[in-house]
């Protein structure tokens, strides 16, 4: 790769600095040059402090020539708005951009895989975002492409550009209760599982954005982003991304592998990507790819009727989305 990495690099921070510092070690080895650094507030003095020794260890860690541009909240502002909001942040100044939380180790290979991506589709309207991420592990397309198009939901190392993202991305789900949208939304999927897995995301999702004013989640959205707008992602045939972030600090990833759907989305090894890329011809879904990702991608039998036995059982009380059932019952 040449020396001076042209697509801007967006990390995205709290409180760990450890993990983050082996994900900067990896875009140093590229160096971006401009670097965008989105960092959450703490919800405490203690966790504050941690966040502020998190954001001093990155910077120090910088030790190439780039423009760094800082988005620091000074206090707890969320998941949503610091992935989504500082992606469109990023995007109002930025054409197109790599984002990369502070878990998602990337092969060295992802870099350049974007950047061609990026310039090869930005003027194709049916590609909404790259992915880094395989499920799989390693999936071999049958004309031997070197990646395939995707509406699964892949959120860790991606890139996209900002008409795009900034037009299709809504953060408040808007297009839920419209009866033409879902229709489309169904039809999209091939495991009516998965379908119905997701709906109850988005309308737990909703509840929260009309109980509290303001989204939760980021990840939802653009799943629904997708699917509502008939658009694609592109999914490499090897993964890129390592989800290192399991611990007892991890907001997404799960602080257990012993955990079954942490086990299936993190630590999933990485090779490193072969160019030239081989380009699809046709621009349309690999239903072998699409349907072993979506196996992946739904609940276990039993985590799936414990999860829609608790939610009949929370709305038959009239209880909040994410009321513990347990806490109501010990208080009885």
């Amino acid at each position: 790769m040449k020396e001076g990495f042209d697509i801007p690099v967006a990390l995205i921070l709290f409180k760990r600095k450890e993990k983050p510092l082996l994900v900067l070690g990896q875009i140093a080895k590229v160096k971006p040059k401009k670097l965008y650094l989105l960092s959450d507030g703490g919800r405490t003095p203690e966790e504050m402090l941690q966040v502020e020794e998190c954001r001093r260890a990155i910077e120090s860690a910088i030790d190439w020539d780039c423009e760094v541009v800082k988005r620091y909240a000074e206090s707890n502002i969320g998941v949503y708005e610091n992935i989504a909001g500082g992606a469109k942040w990023v995007f109002e100044r930025e054409e197109f951009a790599i984002f990369l939380e502070d878990d998602n180790f990337p092969d060295l290979s992802f870099f350049e895989f974007c950047e061609i991506l990026l310039r090869k589709y930005k003027d194709n309207s049916r590609i909404l975002w790259v992915c880094g991420t395989n499920y799989l592990g390693e999936y071999k397309p049958v004309d031997g492409s070197s990646y395939v198009f995707t509406r699964c939901m892949l959120p860790c190392g991606w890139a996209s550009w900002s008409h795009k993202f900034l037009s299709l991305y809504d953060g408040c789900i808007s297009k839920l209760n419209d009866s033409d949208a879902l229709k489309n939304v169904r039809g999209s999927y091939l495991s009516n599982k998965l379908f119905h897995q997701e709906l109850m995301n988005w309308k737990e999702e909703k509840y929260r954005i009309v109980k509290n004013g303001k989204p939760s989640s980021w990840d939802f959205q653009m799943s629904f982003a997708v699917r509502a707008n008939g658009v694609f992602g592109i999914s490499p045939e090897f993964n890129l991304i390592k989800n290192i972030g399991v611990d007892e600090f991890s907001a997404h990833g799960g602080v257990s592998l012993e955990l079954e759907m942490t086990r299936r989305f993190c630590e999933i090894n990485t090779s490193s990507i072969k160019f030239p890329l081989r380009h699809p011809k046709n621009l349309e879904i690999d239903p072998f790819f699409e349907r072993k990702t979506e196996n992946i991608m739904t609940y276990p039998f039993r985590q799936r009727t414990k999860r829609y036995v608790a939610a009949l059982i929370k709305r038959f009380l009239n209880m909040d989305v994410d009321e513990s059932l347990t806490s109501r019952f010990k208080l009885k």
